[in-house]
């Protein structure tokens, strides 16, 4: 297919999956994943991937919940789906944030974020993260399930974009970060913002869709001055730690 602006939105969404999930997906020309303006438009329908993750997970959920597991059995599987679509990419992102937390020095924090081992924090970070969701999701109605898992996935993966354009990049070499904060521009942040209005509203309904939508913002520019002050801006770990936190938070919104 030759390139032009209609074929880059086109091949937009189909980047935007195969960044951020495992599915195999063949074909994309390389153009797609290597020119800034390309791949700042995948960076718009990053929200619809939460509705794909999150659909897989509150599938599973709903069908464990059909065979009468208990609903902990029904949450556990749920969050391994959607690990498995994703590959932990974020949790991996929060298991790296919180072994920064250590060192005092900045040098020294993110070196230990580079380091691919979990230290004590990390697994913590992890355990927790993961104890909370269970209980969360485990605590849903059956009926509300299916929608707080996917308006959480959706708000999580929207949190990324206006971190990456807000603050800088941390880390000396190049990683997600730094590629999403050259391709991202402010009209693509308003584009994927706009999606995301869409989607948890079509999902919600107007009252849940405002509340949720507070939280996500909230902490999404609370996360933001913490990793400047701790870090001296963002990498893609600090991305996938506030993905974490969202989606947690929104899932405990579900409950309340």
């Amino acid at each position: 297919m030759k390139r032009g602006r209609l074929t880059e939105w086109l091949w937009a969404p189909i980047v935007a999956v195969q960044f951020l999930t495992r599915i195999p997906i063949r074909g994309v020309p390389d153009w797609a994943y290597e020119d800034n303006a390309s791949r700042g438009k995948s960076f718009v329908f990053y929200p619809a991937v939460g509705v794909i993750v999150g659909a897989v997970g509150a599938s599973i959920a709903t069908l464990a919940y059909a065979l009468h597991l208990p609903s902990t059995a029904c949450a556990i599987l749920a969050l391994v789906s959607t690990a498995m679509v994703t590959g932990a990419l974020h949790e991996d992102g929060l298991a790296d944030v919180a072994d920064g937390l250590g060192p005092h020095n900045r040098d020294d924090a993110l070196k230990a974020m580079r380091d691919s081992r979990i230290g004590s924090f990390g697994t913590i970070a992890i355990w927790a993260l993961l104890s909370l969701k269970v209980v969360a999701i485990s605590s849903v109605q059956p009926m509300s399930l299916f929608k707080a898992i996917i308006a959480a996935h959706v708000l999580s993966r929207w949190s990324s974009l206006p971190l990456s354009i807000a603050l800088p990049y941390a880390q000396s070499t190049p990683g997600l970060g730094a590629k999403m904060a050259a391709a991202l521009s402010v009209k693509f942040v308003l584009l994927a913002t706009v999606l995301t209005v869409a989607l948890v509203l079509a999902t919600l309904g107007p009252v849940a869709a405002m509340r949720c939508g507070l939280i996500a913002v909230v902490i999404t520019f609370l996360t933001g001055p913490f990793y400047r002050s701790k870090f001296g801006g963002i990498t893609g770990d600090c991305l996938g730690a506030t993905n974490q936190i969202v989606e947690a938070a929104i899932l405990f919104t579900a409950v309340l």
